[in-house]
C-alpha cells in the first residue's frame, strides 16, 4: 500500500499541537513546591481566586439543578428524571456547605466537606479548563499516532483500541476527571464502542 504524503503545514500542526498537548496534560513540573502537570497548576491558580469556590461551586450546582427544568428535558427519559430528582435532593447539602451548618455526622471533614473540596470544586473546575486544551490531544492526530504503537498492548489485554492509552496516561499522570472527559469526547465522535467506553471509564479513570 502506498504511503500517503501530507503537506508540511499538516505535519507542523500535528507536531506543534501534539507537543503542547503532551506538555500540558502529561509532563509534571514543579511549581511552588508541588509537582504536577501544567494543567493542574492552572486549575490550582484558579482555585486560589478569593471566593471562587463558594461563588463558582454554587452557580454550577444551581444551574445544574434548574437547567433541565428550564429546557424541559428533565423528563425526556427515566435516567433524566432520576438525575433531576437527585439534583433537587442535593440542594440542602449545598446550603449545609455554604452555611457550615448541618447534622454532625454529615459535617465531618470526610463527608460533605470532603465531597465539596476534593470532588465537586476540583472536577467542575478542571473540566471546563481542560476542555479548552482538549483538542490538542484529540483533534490533531496524537491519539491515532499513539494508537498505532499501543494497539498490540491495549487490544489483547484490555480489549480497547490503542488510542485508549492516552486515556490511561491522562488518568494516572493527571486527573481522572480529565480522562473521563477525553473518553466522553472520543465516544461521542464514534471512535469508541459502548463496551470500550465503559471499560476505559471504569478501568482507567478513578479517584485516588
Amino acid at each position: 500500500m502506498e504511503n500517503k504524503k501530507y503537506p508540511s503545514s499538516v505535519v507542523i500542526k500535528f507536531l506543534a499541537c501534539s507537543l503542547i498537548g503532551i506538555f500540558l496534560f502529561f509532563v509534571p513540573i514543579s511549581l511552588n513546591g508541588k509537582s504536577t502537570i501544567p494543567l493542574d497548576h492552572i486549575v490550582n491558580f484558579v482555585l486560589k481566586i478569593p471566593y471562587f469556590r463558594e461563588v463558582y461551586g454554587t452557580l454550577v450546582i444551581i444551574i445544574g439543578v434548574f437547567l433541565p427544568f428550564y429546557k424541559k428535558t428533565w423528563n425526556k427519559n427515566t435516567t433524566s428524571m432520576v438525575f433531576s430528582i437527585l439534583k433537587i435532593l442535593a440542594l440542602p447539602f449545598l446550603f449545609m456547605v455554604l452555611l457550615n451548618k448541618g447534622p454532625e455526622f454529615l459535617m465531618k471533614k470526610d463527608v460533605i466537606p470532603f465531597i465539596w473540596n476534593k470532588i465537586v470544586i476540583p472536577v467542575t473546575t478542571i473540566v471546563p479548563v481542560g476542555s479548552i486544551f482538549l483538542s490538542l490531544i484529540i483533534s490533531y492526530g496524537l491519539m491515532e499516532f499513539v494508537g498505532v504503537f499501543m494497539r498490540p498492548i491495549m487490544k489483547p489485554i484490555w480489549k480497547t483500541p490503542g488510542r485508549s492509552a492516552i486515556d490511561a496516561v491522562a488518568s494516572f499522570v493527571g486527573s481522572y476527571s480529565l480522562a473521563l472527559l477525553i473518553t466522553n469526547r472520543v465516544y461521542k465522535e464514534g471512535k469508541y464502542t459502548n463496551k470500550e467506553a465503559v471499560i476505559i471509564a471504569t478501568g482507567f479513570s478513578f479517584y485516588l
